[in-house]
């Protein structure tokens, strides 16, 4: 591969891609000629996460073996099959699929910037004790390394920046939060009244016990608020407002060039110590749910057999429950897989 003589390059997509995405996403293409604004950052945002999964998929199953025989999936066994960045167009509009998050945010990013948008790509460092709360839990502050892309994407004509998300996961923020470098944060409810999330400018929050950086500046922190199951989230919520803040990821707002997300996605897509590759997810929410989300979940764990759990989590029904209702189970072979992906993701093979 060539190094890129312009490191800082930005893609985006022509107009019949652009027209193909919306396609891909169920929305009209008379959003071709709107102009950037909130509003249609909401609307775009929304119907990307309700029709294109984080997918591990091709991490675990080369291409060809799902054109084959029914055979055993095994994890990992496609290491390095994963795209990267905007190579993933293909793959997520017209093959249907999904991918992870230096490849969706990447393509979602081009995406945005068909409309005017002004995108940055950023890297963030995940929290490790999700949905734990940080000052009371064992585990502390306990960060990973930088795993995760993200977005952040403003507009000519705002003074206003807004961090969107397109391949979070579970928990995943559905609507775009604005950044502010006011103390106390920028707090919004979710898509129903059982989420709720703060975006805070601060340095990365570590445990007393840990060494701090010898060069540190602020970024931002985005948070999710964990309360007892059936608390509806009111604004605005303080200190004495039922329930904790915990981490989703931490990131600095510094644009990354693509040529440095070569190293991230080769980190968690194809290292021997890749993250990704110890298990196998396809999760995105539900359309006109309200947030619920529907996932497919599985790792080698002992006495559970070689079967993938599907469930359903959030939403009004879940009351800010993260346990899953409306179970199934999908053998982890390509036939049963593949059947139950295409019939239920609407995935193309």
């Amino acid at each position: 591969m060539a190094w890129p003589p312009d490191p800082y390059v930005q893609p985006k997509l022509n107009r019949a891609e652009a027209g193909a995405y919306l396609e891909r996403i169920k929305l009209p293409s008379t959003l071709l000629d709107s102009p950037p604004s909130l509003s249609l950052l909401s609307t775009l945002f929304l119907s990307h996460l309700e029709q294109i999964p984080k997918d591990t998929t091709p991490l675990h199953v080369p291409e060809a073996q799902w054109n084959g025989p029914s055979t055993p999936i095994k994890l990992s066994s496609a290491f390095t099959n994963m795209p990267l960045g905007a190579s993933a167009f293909d793959r997520i509009i017209h093959e249907n699929k999904g991918a992870f998050c230096f490849s969706i945010n990447a393509t979602f990013a081009s995406f945005l910037r068909y409309f005017g948008f002004t995108v940055s790509e950023l890297v963030g460092r995940s929290f490790k004790s999700l949905g734990n709360d940080p000052t009371t839990h064992p585990d502390g502050w306990k960060w990973g390394t930088l795993t995760h892309q993200l977005l952040v994407a403003g507009w000519p004509d705002s003074a206003e920046r807004y961090l969107v998300d397109g391949a979070w996961g579970p928990g995943n923020l559905a609507k775009p939060i604005k950044l502010t470098t006011d103390p106390a944060g920028e707090t919004i409810i979710g898509l129903n009244e059982f989420e709720a999330y703060r975006l805070v400018y601060e340095t990365i929050p570590l445990s007393p016990n840990m060494t701090p950086p010898v060069d540190n500046f602020p970024g931002y922190t985005l948070y999710r608020r964990f309360a007892p199951i059936g608390t509806a989230h009111t604004l605005p919520i303080t200190a004495n407002s039922p329930g904790y803040w915990s981490p989703l990821f931490h990131f600095l707002l510094i644009s990354v060039p693509p040529a440095d997300f070569m190293l991230y996605h080769h980190f968690s897509a194809s290292h021997e110590m890749a993250s990704f590759t110890a298990f196998w997810l396809i999760t995105r929410i539900i359309p006109g749910s309200g947030g619920a989300r529907r996932s497919m979940m599985y790792a080698e764990k002992e006495g559970q057999g070689k079967r993938a759990k599907v469930y359903t989590t959030g939403g009004p029904e879940g009351r800010g429950s993260d346990e899953g209702r409306d179970v199934e189970w999908v053998e982890m072979e390509t036939g049963p897989m593949k059947e139950y992906l295409t019939k239920e993701f609407g995935f193309k093979f």
